[in-house]
């Protein structure tokens, strides 16, 4: 019985015992490029596809990953009963990684905001340069990651249109792999639907999404 039990009554949404662990896999593209997905049948953007004009980067070996949102906080205060609201307005959502594979020097330099790389095969070497940082580039992010090898079943994000912010820094400790600790911001982007300004999330689960 409800009363013996404390459970309440009606339609519930149970949770399930499935976890997502580790981190994902992380993937971008210029912000300019075409998604995959353009929309999907359901109106969502979000996927890559490469070209040898928008080439897709894999930022390889990141650990300490984390995942948050910027958000604008305002209580709505009346003077004669208190807090009776809260106005909410996101700012950006935000990914802070490092990162313990450096090459190639044509993904190191993006993470850096440095400028283009030069190859000279002659000598079998590579360049690039840090001059003024690029403001208007920005970047499609796609992170998916699978929680059922077995199944293929995993879980994605799509952001629409981020940055690297703030100052990089690399950690050269000894007998440690070099880690650059890394930030991208994903803001708003006006030519998406409003449901989906920032980005989107996603599930694929053949046995659980019925």
């Amino acid at each position: 019985m409800t009363i013996a039990t404390g459970t309440p009554i009606g339609t519930i949404q149970t949770q399930e015992s499935t976890y997502a662990y580790g981190a994902p896999q992380i993937y971008i593209q210029d912000a300019t490029a075409t998604p995959l997905w353009n929309p999907d049948a359901q109106g969502f953007y979000w996927n890559l596809s490469g070209t040898a004009t928008y080439n897709v980067f894999e930022i390889g070996c990141p650990t300490d990953v984390s995942f948050s949102e910027n958000l604008t906080v305002t209580d709505v205060l009346c003077d004669n009963l208190g807090v009776v609201a809260t106005v909410q307005q996101r700012n950006y959502i935000e990914f802070t990684f490092s990162v313990q594979s450096l090459f190639p020097l044509g993904t190191l330099r993006i993470l850096l905001k440095g400028g283009a790389v030069t190859k000279t095969t002659a000598n079998s070497t590579e360049k690039f340069g840090f001059g003024p940082i690029n403001n208007n580039q920005f970047w499609h992010v796609y992170t998916p990651q699978v929680y059922d090898t077995d199944a293929n079943d995993l879980l994605w994000m799509h952001f629409h249109k981020a940055q690297f912010v703030d100052a990089w820094s690399i950690g050269m400790s000894w007998g440690n792999p070099w880690k650059i600790a890394i930030k991208l911001r994903a803001y708003a982007d006006s030519t998406k639907p409003s449901a989906q300004t920032f980005g989107m999330f996603g599930r694929c689960d053949l046995s659980a999404v019925v």
